[in-house]
């Protein structure tokens, strides 16, 4: 019986080995199992029967999604439908497993085993990523992995075939994966086999930089993957399972012999003009290819045009940035030929004019950043997937000082007086000196630390995994706890002599600050826009509650916003968006001068950011960003207001009347960050490590 807990090849030794020759074997790729919904764990365990009694794989690759939810639970049941598998199973993180994991990556870890691997096998290498954000279905590779990845690449012998397997795709249309650029460049120099994804829920295939990518739909909707390694090939099988038989049909039979491979680069002709033009010129080259292909571009993801090369071989164009937005932006240059495409990209730095947004300064984390970043007079608060909680000087960007946790940090921090709060995934609550950077206290919640704290009338308050506790701010003493149906992600507000947050238990709670007891609770979040049964998906618990007076407003995922009665939780009106607008969903409002602003998901690439009348939930104004807002929300700084968005754009907007006042790109990277005020300045954080302080602009610029 071969459990769950696949071994993992002492890698040391293993990498540092010469890779033999090839041997016949065979291997599985499943992906998006979704163990935990309905009978999948049964059809998982059918396809095991099927490989036990048939032909027997090497081993087999699951590429995420293993459960629906992430729970412990359905871990359990996962592992309980592979437990008997014919082979070992390697797992590797999907958008599902973590989205909405009370625990972040801990139950995958414990179930899966580690969620990068890299072994041997038959003289081939097979590297397993994991692409996934924490509370987020939008993908990723952390610094730390790919440092690794590329080390371990290194000690490959030269030559010697790889297939590399995470979830999230590249290199198709629609890519979500912020630094899929940084992959494909430590991939280059290597004999890439393939490439295997999920998450699509298609059967596709394609080529990535010159890469044979393949994927598939998820197992229970009857797809899979069967790779047939002989001799210098490997032929890939879809195998689709319909009326009880599964019919086999080869799509690809991929070279693993090392050979020369076509390089492609891109780079800038000088600087731009004085008119804002910018030429870039791009060739490839090798690998049997002509210089023939056809070129495109496309400007953060628009495209602008395509042409063919000069007579010497080098396409060459100019770029119009004097169009564009103050800040970063990405210029795509992919080239077509014989099927095969290559991009690469070329970031170009457009300045403000005297009255436009622009960038004060920059400073980088040593990982990653999820959360916004607080302020306390002077100094700048933000933690990091690096365990590390930075203080930062508003003005200036140097770093004071940093205090290191046990775990990633998630969460946004809480100034409270002298201290700064900060929940980690080790579990604890720290209460930092804010001058000095020393610990006060902290505070064991029995899990990790997903949302952000307040604090009032001497208590901290932090939402965990179905508790909710109250904590004393001098002594780090617990003072209560209150039971939950379920886990917190979001920031709970405090009005009136209560803490208010909600849940991923379709609860919005109010509690009695000195004695964490019940004042109210009220049940939101459902399927229907809102006018069906309360369903989990649509709980009150990416935003964080605005409370203002008598009234706390709180979006549920279902696109309707609620205001509610602070003494007894009734609700008083609900609102949402306009129908041809972007849906109400995860930006956390804000009140501002008798108006309810909150930002829409921005999906449709609108990013419309709204105002509403506080009293009654009528619509004020509606602007209209141009952005993919998604998990930002609006914040006042200095007399306008400020919204970001996943591609990393900061937005400016008049609060009295929705105009368009500027906007401004920091670096490539996902965001999802609320700016944080410093005076007219805006504090922004980013999934690329860095926090980046904009100047608001002066006056109304394009929308573009």
């Amino acid at each position: 019986m071969v459990g769950m807990r696949c071994f993992v090849i002492g890698l040391a030794s293993l990498i540092a080995s010469s890779a033999c020759a090839i041997e016949p074997f065979r291997f599985v790729h499943i992906t998006d199992t979704h163990v935990g919904s309905s009978q999948h764990g049964d059809i998982v365990r059918s396809l095991l029967d099927r490989l036990r009694s048939e032909n027997r794989p090497a081993f087999i690759i699951n590429t995420g999604d293993a459960t629906e939810l992430g729970t412990t639970e359905e871990f359990a049941a996962y592992s309980d439908a592979i437990k008997d598998a014919p082979a070992p199973v390697y797992t590797v993180p999907g958008n599902h497993d973590v989205r909405w994991a009370p625990t972040g990556k801990e139950a995958f870890a414990r179930a899966c085993g580690p969620a990068y691997r890299a072994f041997e096998y038959g003289g081939c290498w097979f590297y397993l990523l994991d692409s996934t954000v924490v509370l987020e279905h939008w993908g990723h590779f952390d610094s730390d992995q790919l440092r690794r990845l590329a080390t371990d690449l290194r000690k490959m012998k030269r030559g010697a075939p790889a297939f590399i397997f995470f979830h999230h795709w590249l290199g198709r249309e629609k890519t979500n994966i912020d630094n899929a650029a940084e992959l494909l460049t430590i991939l280059a120099p290597y004999n890439i086999a393939a490439i295997f994804v999920g998450h699509g829920h298609s059967d596709l295939q394609w080529q990535t930089n010159g890469i044979p990518s393949f994927m598939a739909r998820g197992l229970y909707q009857g797809s899979h993957h069967e790779i047939v390694v002989e001799g210098d090939t490997a032929r890939v099988l879809r195998v689709i399972r319909a009326d009880g038989r599964d019919q086999y049909k080869e799509i690809a039979v991929l070279d693993l012999r090392p050979r020369e491979r076509p390089v492609f680069k891109a780079r800038w002709l000088g600087r731009a003009t004085a008119n804002g033009k910018r030429r870039f010129q791009a060739r490839w080259t090798g690998g049997g290819l002509t210089p023939s292909s056809v070129y495109a571009w496309a400007v953060d993801g628009r495209v602008v045009g395509e042409g063919r090369p000069d007579a010497d071989g080098w396409f060459r164009h100019e770029v119009d940035l004097a169009s564009l937005q103050p800040g970063h932006h990405d210029v795509t240059v992919t080239a077509t030929e014989a099927g095969r495409t290559f991009t690469e990209s070329l970031t170009g730095l457009v300045s403000a004019s005297d009255a436009g947004a622009r960038m004060l300064w920059e400073r980088r984390a040593d990982s990653t950043i999820q959360g916004s970043v607080s302020i306390g007079d002077n100094t700048a608060y933000v933690g990091s997937v690096d365990h590390q909680l930075y203080a930062i000087h508003a003005a200036t960007g140097r770093v004071l000082w940093r205090y290191r946790t046990n775990g990633a940090i998630f969460a946004t921090p809480c100034v409270s007086g002298a201290l700064v709060l900060i929940g980690s995934m080790d579990h604890y609550l720290y209460a930092i000196d804010r001058k000095s950077g020393r610990l006060r206290w902290k505070y064991d919640t029995g899990a990790p630390v997903l949302a952000s704290a307040a604090a009032a009338g001497g208590i901290a308050c932090i939402g965990g995994n179905r508790f909710i506790h109250g904590i004393d701010l001098e002594s780090g003493a617990p003072r209560w706890r209150t039971s939950t149906g379920s886990f917190f992600q979001s920031r709970c507000g405090v009005g009136d002599g209560k803490f208010i947050l909600g849940g991923w238990d379709n609860t919005l709670y109010a509690l009695d600050i000195a004695t964490g007891s019940t004042v109210w609770k009220q049940q939101m979040g459902r399927t229907n826009g809102g006018r069906g049964r309360l369903s989990f998906y649509y709980s009150p618990a990416i935003t964080s509650p605005a409370v203002t007076g008598d009234r706390v407003y709180v979006c549920t995922n279902d696109g309707v916003l609620h205001c509610l009665a602070l003494s007894d939780g009734s609700e008083q009106w609900i609102t949402r968006a306009p129908a041809d607008g972007d849906v109400f969903g995860y930006s956390s409002p804000i009140v501002c001068n008798g108006k309810v602003i909150l930002g829409g998901l921005g999906e449709e690439g609108r990013g419309d950011c709204y105002a509403v009348d506080a009293a009654n939930g009528a619509l004020v104004w509606r602007c209209a960003t141009g952005a993919d807002n998604y998990d930002s929300g609006p914040a006042l700084i200095g007399d306008l207001i400020a919204i970001g968005s996943v591609s990393g754009r900061v937005s400016w907007i008049s609060p009295g009347d929705g105009r368009l006042v500027g906007a401004y790109v920091p670096r490539p990277g996902y965001s999802f960050s609320t700016p944080a005020a410093y005076g007219r300045t805006a504090l922004t954080a980013s999934m690329n490590g860095y926090v980046t302080a904009i100047q608001a602009p002066a006056t109304l610029i394009s929308t573009r």
